[in-house]
């Protein structure tokens, strides 16, 4: 089950004397009194923080547009780690500040307009495909990437728990506040925008075209011939690239606001088009936004409400792993034979059943495939297709009235319906392993996913006046919030009538009419619900602007605790800053200095069910497996349900110099998130059983590090400004404790992450560690090898191989103006850390890599520093093949195939002009050439190492036959009349 991401909530007040500026889009403020979005989208006083923030404006990340509006973010934000998924165009994005911190999910809270909104991810929602050879869906996307980005004004990022403390029990992973724009009062502005970029594959697997098939195909005879290209030299044409088109993305939008002092107006209009880089597979997408804003009682009552729609459809989204892939099939490719012929000719009609078969080399002519795996590419584009429809409304309200002149009660909420409807048809005559049977009459995979979403709160806020030189705001509020979940699986291969994929043209009874699960049947509906209500406290105390205290208390009361007898939960924050520029007597060059310094408790609730199991069902029948497992002895009260906690310190400085030209922010942390919530753990044998698995809550979670930003104006006149921008930031995750030593004796034992096999935690290690196999060592660490000089395989299968977070990431952001030219390039860079990599594992092993062409065109493969079984060293060339059907392969040694995840790339840059007029309709227009993902200064690993399967807490640092490397270039346009 899924992870529910609860909107709680807390307000914080502020005073509203500064003015608010444009949002900057270089990484921090460069005016000391401007204001950025803190929580609940209260504008507040820079100086004012005592908890580090970064914000960056709307402009940046429309600058160079992607469909999902947080891959924009990329190096421009430190501490902030981005993966994208593999699925391609409008796929999920996978977000962790300030490291991993939670087993079941460490991505941030997301707030609109300062209320959370569920983007769709974790343990509840989309977590997305694991990491394994076979996936039946891709990735499906989420919330964000539905919206538009030309509707945000700005995003601030607050990265601690300290900031989000006032968020409750979701504000542990920190939290990223969006803010849309709105009309402006006196003036009407029409924008038109459009940007058409065109993606290339640029860095393909580095495969073979000289040696040929091992047992050649030969369909006159009925001989499919083998799957691997380990046969004689030869020459075969390369079909990969010429596999792979040109992708389109065009996306457009449209705006229109407007305003007088009474009331404000901003409607917008998008469409996202999208032709993939793989046949077939496009994008649609289209957005509506309305919001409204106006006074009424003498301005004393403010009434805000927005309505933000999208509807989402793709199709032939790439499915990680290698069974619906074609791509693999390509890859895979048995040197030698013609693959044009296949491409034009992929089925032909069935004369038996009147069907549409598949035509492919693995096909013997009875019908039965050579291969458990392979199938005609263009088959599963057309008769595998997978197709996933999104739909996302979020409508708010807040109501506001200003009781005194210090004195504000506001009650707010929102509504946020989405469904996420992915199907997959399999047609007859596909790959009997995908089917389930060879004379299936086709197979239906079918997962939704249905989410709303209902928040209302309470708040006062007030800024009474105590004297001169102290100042008070505080909050007082309640808020409510409740989730609820209609996930539906369905896998059914018994279709009455064969290659209608409707949803009454599936069998599920048996002869005597009872429901039937398994052997390719399944029907699992489950219905999450949570509900938190809260009470809350704010405080923010200032002494002639020069030093603030802030204050907070929030309590939650949560359903998923329910049975607990603890069902609520209390944290606490204190923070602290001084203003030394005002409080000493400064050199002249110090325009500003802060020191700041917080502490907070947060705590993480469950997730549904986990205290209260319910008995699963599918197909209508009990299965005997229960939703959870929690342990409820009365004599292991210790391991009981209970919240993850997060105790957090942070300390830092602010510096402003040279009339603020130059800026600089740099912030220590330390978090340690304690009372992991372990899911399927084995049970301990003094549990009172042999077997078995259980829910338990122990484990403690740190993490250690720093982040920096550095802003710095290096010329600023009127004609020619140069900004550069650098992030700097590293975190060291250590998991301090496990398994509870009083019932597992072994601290060596393991526990693997959601998502894929190979991330593991162990005392001692860190967060997304890597195992696998590895080569058998002798006690001088060299390898040992066979009579054959083939590798041995160590007898321990769960070896550390690395880890795949980066030890250090950096963005260097440059932005000249020469006049109305602009020119503006990112360059950045994720250093340390290990990747594991299955396509260039199973490619040696077939054969088909350029790797196995060069060792056998050297002889054979040079193993260094390598010994024979009894300890004589090994000199000579161990036979390729030999060689690569051990250590390659699917289950080769993995650690031959580990890689350094370090990566400095040129993420996006852009060449804009812009054309001013005096006319009264036509203000102005920006024309840009633009790029992303242009090139790598550096990388080591033949995949984007930061690419993932899924947005779970594992499967980080593993490729498993992603999607290949592209550029995109292209051209945008911005008018506003």
């Amino acid at each position: 089950m899924r992870k529910i991401v609860v909107p709680v909530v807390l307000a914080f007040s502020v005073s509203g004397y500064a003015q608010e500026t444009k949002a900057s889009d270089t990484a921090k403020t460069t005016n000391i009194q401007e204001v950025v979005v803190t929580s609940l989208g209260i504008k507040r006083q820079a100086r004012s923080l005592t908890y580090s923030s970064q914000q960056i404006g709307g402009d940046d990340l429309t600058e160079v547009k992607t469909p999902n509006l947080l891959n924009s973010i990329n190096g421009k934000v430190s501490n902030v780690q981005i993966n994208k998924t593999n699925g391609g165009v409008g796929g999920s994005v996978r977000v962790v500040m300030r490291g991993d911190k939670s087993t079941r999910n460490s991505q941030p809270l997301y707030v609109i307009d300062g209320i959370p909104i569920i983007n769709n991810t974790g343990v509840t929602g989309t977590g997305g495909p694991n990491v394994d050879y076979f996936n039946s869906m891709p990735d499906t996307g989420d919330v964000l990437s539905t919206i538009n980005p030309e509707d945000i004004e700005s995003i601030n990022f607050l990265k601690g728990a300290s900031a989000a403390a006032l968020y409750g029990a979701q504000g542990s992973n920190g939290a990223i506040l969006i803010t849309t724009k709105k009309g402006s009062a006196g003036r009407s502005n029409l924008s038109y925008s459009s940007s058409l970029t065109f993606d290339r594959v640029y860095d393909l697997p580095e495969l073979q075209h000289s040696y040929l098939q091992t047992t050649p195909y030969d369909p006159a005879n009925g001989n499919t011939g083998s799957y691997d290209s380990w046969g004689a030299k030869g020459s075969s044409k390369d079909y990969t690239k010429d596999f792979f088109q040109t992708g389109v993305t065009w996306i457009n939008s449209v705006s229109f606001q407007a305003g007088n002092e009474k009331s404000t107006s901003f409607f917008s209009l998008g469409n996202t088009t999208n032709k993939g880089i793989i046949p077939t597979s496009n994008l649609d997408q289209y957005n509506i936004n309305y919001r409204t804003t106006s006074k009424f009682l003498n301005d004393k009552l403010v009434l805000d409400a927005n309505v933000m729609a999208s509807l989402q459809t793709s199709k032939n989204r790439l499915s990680p792993g290698s069974y619906f892939s074609p791509i693999t099939n390509l890859y895979w490719l048995p040197r030698g034979i013609d693959f044009d012929h296949f491409a034009q000719n992929y089925y032909y009609f069935d004369q038996t059943r009147y069907l549409d078969a598949q035509n492919w080399w693995a096909i013997k002519p009875n019908g039965e495939f050579a291969d458990n795996e392979t199938q005609n590419p263009y088959w599963i584009l057309n008769k595998n297709p997978v197709i996933t429809k999104n739909k996302n409304i979020y409508g708010s309200a807040a109501l506001s009235y200003t009781i005194n002149n210090w004195l504000t009660a506001k009650v707010r909420g929102n509504y946020n319906y989405f469904n996420s409807d992915s199907q997959r048809n399999v047609a007859a005559f596909s790959q009997p392993t995908v089917l389930g049977s060879k004379d299936s009459n086709g197979k239906i995979y079918k997962n939704t996913l249905e989410k709303t979403t209902i928040y209302g709160d309470a708040l006062l806020i007030g800024n009474p006046k105590i004297n001169d030189d102290i100042s008070l705001d505080f909050t007082l509020g309640a808020s409510i919030s409740d989730l609820k979940y209609n996930i539906t699986t369905i896998e059914n291969n018994k279709l009455f009538v064969a290659n209608l994929f409707a949803l009454n043209n599936l069998d599920w009874g048996n002869e005597q009419g009872q429901g039937v699960f398994g052997n390719g049947r399944s029907y699992i509906i489950t219905h999450p619900q949570r509900q938190d209500q809260s009470v809350f406290a704010s405080a923010s105390l200032g002494y002639k602007s020069k030093v603030y205290l802030d204050l907070t208390f929030r309590n939650d009361w949560s359903s998923t605790l329910a049975g607990t007898g603890n069902n609520g939960i209390d944290y606490e924050s204190i923070g602290a800053n001084g203003i030394l520029s005002e409080i000493f007597d400064l050199p002249q060059a110090i325009s500003f200095w802060k020191v700041r310094a917080s502490y907070a408790t947060v705590g993480n609730a469950l997730d549904p069910t986990s205290t209260i199991p319910q008995p699963e069902f599918n197909a209508g029948v009990i299965t005997g497996s229960y939703s959870s497992a929690p342990a409820d002895d009365v004599r292991f009260r210790d391991l009981f349900p209970k919240p993850e906690f997060n105790k957090t310190f942070e300390a830092g400085t602010e510096l402003r110099m040279f009339k603020n030209r130059l800026s600089f922010d740099f912030t220590f942390y330390k978090s340690v998130v304690s009372n992991q919530f372990l899911k399927g753990v084995d049970a301990a044998t003094n549990f009172g059983m042999q077997s078995g698995k259980v829910d338990i809550n122990a484990g403690k979670i740190e993490n250690i590090g720093f982040e920096s930003s550095l802003s710095y104006k290096v010329f600023n006149n009127g004609k020619f400004s140069w900004i550069t921008t650098l992030n700097a930031s590293s975190n060291k995750n250590t998991i301090k404790e496990l398994l509870p030593l009083k019932y597992y004796s072994d601290p060596e034992k393991l526990f693997v992450l959601t998502g894929g096999g190979f991330n593991m935690l162990k005392v001692g290690g860190s967060f997304g560690d890597l195992y696998g196999t590895a080569f058998k060592r002798d006690t001088q660490g060299r390898i040992v090898v066979d009579a054959n000089g083939v590798p041995i395989k160590d007898s321990n299968e769960k070896q550390y191989l690395g880890n795949p977070n980066p030890k250090f990431m950096l963005g260097l952001n440059n932005n000249f103006n020469i006049g109305n030219f602009n020119v503006s390039f990112l360059v950045d860079g994720r250093f340390g850390g290990q990747v594991l990599g299955f396509t260039q594992s199973v490619n040696d092993g077939l054969g088909v890599s350029q790797t196995s062409a060069d060792s056998r065109d050297a002889g054979g493969v040079s193993i260094p520093n390598a010994v024979y079984e009894n300890g004589t060293p090994y000199t000579g060339l161990t036979d390729a093949e030999h060689y690569y059907k051990v250590v390659g392969g699917r289950g080769g040694i993995n650690e031959a195939y580990i890689y350094k995840a370090t990566a400095v790339r040129l993420r996006q840059a852009s060449i804009a002009y812009t054309f001013k007029t005096n006319s009264k309709v036509f203000r102005d227009a920006t024309l840009s050439i633009i790029g992303t993902n242009l090139f790598f200064f550096y990388k080591d690993a033949p995949f984007d190492p930061e690419q993932v399967s899924g947005v779970n807490p594992g499967g980080v640092g593993v490729d498993m036959f992603g999607m290949p490397i592209t550029r995109s270039l292209g051209f945008s346009l911005k008018a506003n009349f």
